[in-house]
């Protein structure tokens, strides 16, 4: 717990330094935020995607490891001086002795955050990839054909990069995986101190937005301990949707639109390179293009989408080099015929798994089944408090399309902000039930826009806060009862397991596994014997042992990366 926390400290140290630099430098030539509109989230926000854009394009060209990070230490020294001023002031702004509630509540959060995030079961997934994949970025960046070697090795995703940047496993001798209980305090942190800041503002769609971002901590407490692609990048899209509404509801001067839509779309665009399950999130971009057009800035609409893209570049080019498809595992965009390139049968297959595991069939063969012989399949493959979530998504498309009507029909102008948040969150309720409806996928929607639907129909209907107050909490658990309660037995049930387990100080280590040493063209590669635990510490490493036999090397080493076997010579 002790390491975490302090790990936790460095982090928001490094971030806040570089984001602050990196809005200096990007109000050179964009509209940007102001410090005071953004708050300390924003720039810490700024500092962990900066960084994390950093850590891809360095493994394009060498491993994420001691160099790649004293080189950003080296940066954060550099900027600090020159921003001292700045920076200095904002560091005593957060210790201020007015703060005390503030800093009572992160310390509280920050010791629930550190229990869990040191200790308990790995998620499944990082033991089959994440782990193994971030080590592999730590000793090789970023290996042509890895994809090859175990197809979950071609899930791409930037978060792990920032995971691997932060292991600092060139200089402890264990691994951290510090960074989703990093997140889990900074955006749970800034939802509560939001809520309490917000009391007269009154319980409408922004403040439930918060709520949701607390309830989502709520459902992933006990996996804090696993740097899983999903719980950062839904910290990051509820982040963005919240700061999007906050705005929009609160706002005091609507010259800052351009600038915080403008660089929450950027933000958007960012997201999707985490995890293409947050890809709808996109849509926001329309607003702050159709300002730029409104305001007759054509000039910028360039720089806005030069700057969106070189912060999704890296996540590009490491899919070509990893998959040798541009976007993994999509076939449709094939554009590149290099030999490293995973073939198209093993891309459909594993693309057909994904969408039968959500639907609940678990047979690829059953894909072909028309939506009303499936449906009712996935509708009864789901728990009690799953289906509440699920049909909370009809209640929230009534609630949405009551206020808007009722807004048309007092001839009130429709916000292009609001109904630009309503839309695409719609559409990324839809793009998850039609292509892999597993409900850890689409949370960030699913909380979303129930929670923020519930709030903007009282806040219309109710004048006084405390009416309204009463009767979101009453919709909130008839929907989300079930669902919060199931969460929090699960919280308490690790508390009596792990409870006594020690790593007060130190974190629990990565997940080991037994694991065979196997040759590949001269080469020494491993093979973990448990299908579901992929070892941290050997490397390269799959727990696909049909996977691995069906590759061979690209050259004579590892480092030149892995291709698919050719078979036609009857071998």
């Amino acid at each position: 717990m002790i390491v975490t926390i302090i790990s936790w400290g460095y982090i928001f140290v490094l971030s806040l330094i570089l984001g602050y630099v990196m809005l200096k430098l990007l109000s050179g030539i964009i509209p940007m935020p102001s410090i005071e509109t953004f708050g300390i989230t924003g720039i810490v926000v700024t500092g962990l995607v900066s960084m994390t854009v950093y850590a891809e394009y360095f493994s394009i060209f060498y491993k994420v490891g001691g160099l790649c990070h004293g080189i950003m230490i080296i940066a954060a020294i550099i900027s600090f001086v020159i921003y001292r001023k700045e920076i200095v002031s904002i560091f005593k702004k957060i210790l201020n002795s007015d703060n005390k509630t503030k800093i009572i509540i992160l310390s509280v959060i920050s010791v629930i955050a550190s229990f869990y995030a040191s200790r308990g079961q790995f998620h499944t997934d990082t033991g089959i990839y994440h782990a193994q994949a971030i080590r592999l970025i730590e000793e090789y960046g970023c290996l042509k054909g890895l994809g090859n070697f175990q197809l979950h090795f071609a899930y791409n995703s930037s978060y792990l990069a920032l995971c691997a940047l932060f292991t600092l496993s060139f200089i402890l001798p264990e691994a951290l995986h510090t960074m989703t209980g990093f997140f889990m305090v900074l955006f749970t942190s800034y939802a509560i101190l939001g809520l309490i800041k917000s009391r007269g503002h009154g319980w409408k769609g922004s403040d439930m937005a918060r709520v949701s971002i607390i309830m989502y901590s709520v459902t992933v407490l006990s996996g804090l301990q696993s740097p899983a692609t999903d719980y950062g990048t839904l910290y990051m899209t509820m982040y963005i949707f919240s700061a999007w509404i906050i705005h929009a509801e609160e706002k005091k001067d609507k010259s800052e639109d351009l600038a915080v839509y403008g660089y929450l779309s950027i933000l958007a665009i960012f997201s999707v390179s985490m995890k293409l399950s947050a890809s709808a999130i996109v849509l926001l971009a329309i607003v702050p293009l159709a300002l730029l057009i409104k305001q007759k800035k054509y000039h910028m609409i360039g720089t806005y989408v030069l700057v969106g893209f070189l912060s999704f570049l890296p996540f590009l080019i490491r899919n070509v080099i990893i998959s040798g498809y541009l976007i993994y595992p999509v076939t449709a965009i094939d554009l590149f015929n290099v030999v490293w390139k995973i073939p198209a049968e093993y891309v459909k297959v594993d693309s057909d798994q994904i969408t039968a595991w959500g639907r609940a069939l678990y047979d690829i063969t059953k894909l072909d089944l028309p939506l009303s012989e499936w449906l009712p399949i996935w509708w009864e493959g789901q728990q009690v408090y799953g289906k509440f979530l699920i049909l909370s998504q009809a209640v929230a498309m009534g609630l949405v399309t009551f206020i808007f009507l009722r807004r048309v029909d007092r001839k009130h102008r429709i916000r292009n902000d609001m109904l630009m948040f309503y839309i695409t969150l719609f559409a990324g309720v839809a793009l998850w039930f039609l292509t892999a409806p597993f409900i850890r996928y689409g949370l960030v929607y699913l909380f979303l826009f129930p929670m923020c639907a519930l709030g903007d129909y009282f806040g219309e209907m109710f004048h006084r806060w405390q009416i309204r107050l009463i009767t979101i909490v009453v919709a909130g658990v008839v929907l989300f009862g079930t669902w919060t309660v199931n969460y929090i037995g699960d919280d308490i049930e690790f508390i009596q397991n792990y409870a006594f387990d020690g790593y007060v100080f130190w974190p629990i280590p990565f997940e080991n596994a037994e694991t065979d040493i196997c040759e590949m063209d001269g080469a020494i590669v491993y093979n973990s014997t448990d299908e579901e635990v992929n070892s941290y510490y050997y490397y390269p490493n799959t727990c696909y042992h049909d996977m691995m036999n069906r590759t061979e090397l690209i050259g004579d080493t590892i480092k030149e990366g892995f291709k698919p076997k050719d078979f036609t010579d009857g071998d």
